[in-house]
């Protein structure tokens, strides 16, 4: 990542105001061959948003033949399957929920006080609709490392509003909705994506209850803490977990995979209704 800033200031001086690398590869979860990259990068000219999204992504691909990272099998942009719907899909629900590597964005279209975005046509209508701005923000700020420039974290509010939470939802719900939409296509991905779910959930629900973000093992436990086995099935929270280490390995047969998205369904559902209940009580 030093490696990549410096050719990217090399190559844009004075244009970058802050780069920012969050997620797995900052709280230690990063797994060769398993794991993407989360970036934000905020820039000044918004003319050259595209020129430096392509100019990172084909950086990447270099850096990685480089050290052997296996970033291109992992990260969305370059990741390419043998079906061009599945490859729409990806695209498409990575724009809109801010599963890119590197999301660049001027200064001047991003607005964090008021969680605001003007970008592109899909991402905006993505962080009005379905996608939680301030979720994003959020992991920003608790996982968030400054690699150049600005501290853009410290700009970033404690305080969330209502709309973000409830937006904050949908992205567990839009990834297994995805998984029954890509299982016919392919049962591994449809079975990733409802793996993923389920964290997710644990990530919204936290946010809802304004905790801090940190590690996927760290939530897990402080949801378990919070809800009883009574309120929600912690077996199939943990069993997850396992499975977010060993699935690449794992036989996939449709039947398993339909029933374990099927019972993800089920538990982040009931997730968000024990959810709501605390909540309101509170």
């Amino acid at each position: 990542m030093k490696e990549m800033v410096a050719e990217l200031i090399a190559k844009f001086p004075d244009e970058i105001v802050s780069f920012v690398l969050f997620g797995s590869a900052t709280t230690g979860e990063w797994i060769r061959r398993k794991s993407d990259i989360d970036c934000i990068v905020i820039i000044k000219n918004r003319k050259l948003n595209d020129e430096i999204e392509k100019y990172l992504s084909d950086l990447l691909l270099t850096l990685d033949a480089k050290y052997d990272l296996k970033l291109s099998d992992t990260c969305t942009s370059h990741r390419k399957t043998d079906n061009l719907i599945l490859d729409l899909i990806f695209k498409t629900e990575n724009k809109m929920m801010f599963g890119q590597p590197f999301y660049v964005v001027a200064q001047d279209q991003l607005n964090l006080k008021a969680f605001k975005i003007k970008k592109d046509l899909k991402t905006e209508l993505g962080a009005r609709t379905i996608a939680s701005l301030g979720l994003f923000l959020q992991r920003i700020k608790n996982t968030g490392i400054i690699l150049y420039g600005k501290d853009i974290r410290k700009e970033i509010p404690k305080t969330v509003p209502i709309i973000e939470k409830v937006k904050a939802s949908f992205n567990a719900m839009l990834l297994l909705m995805m998984s029954f939409v890509i299982f016919p296509y392919s049962p591994k991905s449809a079975f990733s994506h409802a793996v993923k779910a389920n964290f997710w959930a644990c990530d919204d629900v936290l946010f809802a209850m304004d905790r801090p973000l940190s590690t996927t093992k760290q939530e897990i436990q402080e949801i378990c803490s919070i809800f009883g086995k009574s309120e929600i099935d912690s077996d199939h929270l943990m069993m997850s977990l396992e499975y977010k280490k060993t699935k690449d390995n794992m036989e996939m047969k449709k039947g398993f995979v339909m029933r374990y998205m099927l019972k993800s369904t089920k538990f982040v559902y009931g997730l968000y209704a024990v959810t709501l209940r605390k909540l309101f009580k509170m």
